[in-house]
């Protein structure tokens, strides 16, 4: 699966392809709309074709690039490429399902070097991690002999054990570092040792420990198994939740590649999460089509390295990373490659915590547009953020409302003016309405159309309504006092019944608001019924409504479009 990934407005965000073309741009009947300056209406086209992926120019003003270089034909683009449209970084990210990344055609052989290796931190509330297996069978049932190493140092809380000072790398590996001496000399396993974490954690406070979104995370620690193990490819397995498979994050080779048709040991992968144990060691991938003794394909066999990454108490993905069989990894290596992984494991829940926050900020500011602090609290935190847009049918109270004589009372104004006028009296009737917990659905002109009880059920709907209108009556006394010139005057109409609430529209664009008869009766009362400075309310809100409101009747009416006659009040106060 394909996702793309990018910055919009300071939030990061990701959209998934499907197969086919995904337009790119601002108008709103795009597949993937970004608002950002200089992006034209259709920018540019991804398409997928099965396993591939494309990328075209759509006759942009200021045009695609691709790596940097423009883009002037239909190019195809593979996992980690960057594309800029309107100087928005896009990356194209490959997710590969666990299925297709673990296989049980694995055998471990059997070596004395083969090392495990506890992850867990010592110190309180840690139990002691199970006794590492003195057997193993992937594929077929091979020994594996577990090296217990003696540490020669101490190491640091939440690293592993350091490896033995036996198990250095080959003497042409060695390094050398003039300390003044005559020839030179040679540092010693610890002294590499330290040298390499130290730099580890440089790297990881300069880069990992900052907020950053999630890909550029995962991304960067692959970067760093790189930079500070010899491995020729590197692989970063997640999954979003403990009863969630595993997929494959990131997967590259050292010089940029993606490799193809790889497949990692299952079983070496769920030991390493179950058991919560860095692991180095050699297999080799089982071709089961050869003699019924179970054949290995020489040129297979490799050396690895596989840590859990485990954050708190939840192990939250594996990071693998391998050699041919002619260049081995050592104790040293498997000790700086899981100090990355329980540092990278903080980074990457560091980042998800971040992109929550993000999306609730983000659901935050949509709501606040419609409804209430108090309702917006409700939703946030009663866990009814998703039900309560869902389209449905509630029992509602509908105000309109709209300002009297709008068009002579702006006749002779700027338009400035008038935008000024109508946000300034929006602003203070929207506020009342927050106060008794409605809900905006929309500005229409100079109207207001508010919905009481939804998209949370209010038993007293119709009372919160009509206790707004007589404080948004109020209210503009206080507007029209602190203004000079003409008085704006307001009417308005209130009704009750069912209602479908929730988010409507078509599937690029949904907004929330509140449809049916009820809405179409109040629409009628508010203009054909209502008189400047008067609340009429219908028979439906009044049968809804609670005590301590004076109410007048006036004539019964038919409003367009009804065929029988409606009982109206007004609300005197």
């Amino acid at each position: 699966m394909f996702t793309l990934s990018f910055i919009d407005g300071g939030m990061p965000r990701a959209h998934r392809l499907r197969e086919g073309v995904t337009v790119i741009g601002r108008a709103p009947t795009c597949e993937l709309v970004i608002t950002a300056p200089l992006m034209s209406r259709e920018h540019a086209r991804v398409r997928v074709a099965g396993a591939k992926v494309f990328l075209k120019d759509a006759g942009s003003t200021y045009g695609t690039l691709l790596n940097g270089a423009p883009l002037a034909a239909e190019r195809e683009l593979h996992a980690g490429d960057t594309f800029s449209v309107a100087q928005v970084l896009v990356t194209l990210e490959s997710d590969v399902a666990e299925s297709d990344v673990l296989s049980e055609g694995h055998q471990l052989f059997d070596e004395t070097s083969t090392i495990v290796r506890s992850i867990i931190p010592p110190g309180p509330g840690h139990a002691p991690p199970p006794a590492a297996a003195t057997t193993m069978t992937p594929a077929a049932p091979t020994p594996v002999k577990t090296v217990s190493a003696s540490p020669t140092a101490t190491p640091p809380a939440g690293l592993p054990a350091p490896a033995p000072t036996a198990e250095r790398r080959r003497s042409e590996d060695r390094r050398k570092v003039d300390l003044g001496r005559a020839g030179g000399d040679r540092r010693s396993g610890r002294d590499r040792r330290g040298g390499r974490i130290l730099r580890l954690l440089t790297e990881i406070g300069t880069t990992l420990v900052t907020v950053q979104p999630l890909e550029q995370v995962l991304a960067r620690v692959v970067d760093l198994v790189f930079d500070v193990v010899p491995a020729e490819r590197a692989f970063l397995l997640l999954r979003d939740a403990m009863d969630q498979p595993l997929t494959a994050r990131v997967m590259r080779s050292r010089d940029g590649s993606v490799p193809t048709k790889t497949t990692l040991s299952r079983t070496i992968v769920n030991k390493v999460m179950r058991e919560r144990v860095a692991m180095l060691a050699k297999d080799a991938l089982y071709d089961s089509r050869l003699d019924a003794s179970g054949s290995i394909q020489a040129m297979n066999i490799r050396s690895f390295m596989c840590a859990p990454l485990w954050n708190r108490n939840e192990v939250i993905g594996v990071l693998y990373c391998d050699n041919p069989r002619s260049k081995k990894f050592t104790g040293d290596d498997l000790e700086v490659f899981a100090a990355l992984c329980n540092y990278a494991a903080v980074a990457i829940e560091q980042a998800r915590l971040s992109l929550q926050l993000l999306e609730e900020t983000r659901r935050r500011e949509r709501l606040q547009r419609y409804h209430s602090p108090g309702v917006i609290s409700r939703i946030l935190h009663g866990g009814s953020a998703d039900g309560a847009f869902v389209a449905q049918t509630r029992d509602v109270s509908v105000m309109f409302c709209d300002i009297v004589g709008f068009t002579t009372l702006c006749q002779h104004a700027e338009p400035q003016e008038v935008g000024d006028l109508l946000n300034h009296f929006f602003g203070r009737m929207g506020e009342v309405i927050f106060e008794h917990d409605g809900t905006l659905d929309k500005f229409i002109g100079d109207a207001i159309l508010a919905v009481f009880g939804a998209p949370l059920d209010q038993a007293d709907h119709a009372t919160r309504a009509v206790g707004a209108a007589v404080a948004m009556r109020r209210e503009l006394a206080h507007v029209n006092a602190d203004r000079p010139g003409r008085p704006i005057r307001m009417r308005i109409a209130i009704n009750s019944g069912k209602a479908l609430t929730g988010d409507i529209g078509s599937p690029k664009r949904r907004e929330f608001t509140v449809l049916g008869d009820v809405v179409n009766t109040a629409a009628r009362l508010e203009s054909s019924v209502a008189q400047p400075d008067q609340i009429v309310i219908s028979q439906h809100t009044r049968e809804r409504l609670g005590p301590g409101f004076d109410l007048r009747p006036l004539a019964s009416v038919t409003l367009r479009g009804r065929d029988s006659e409606l009982d109206v009040f007004e609300v005197i106060g």
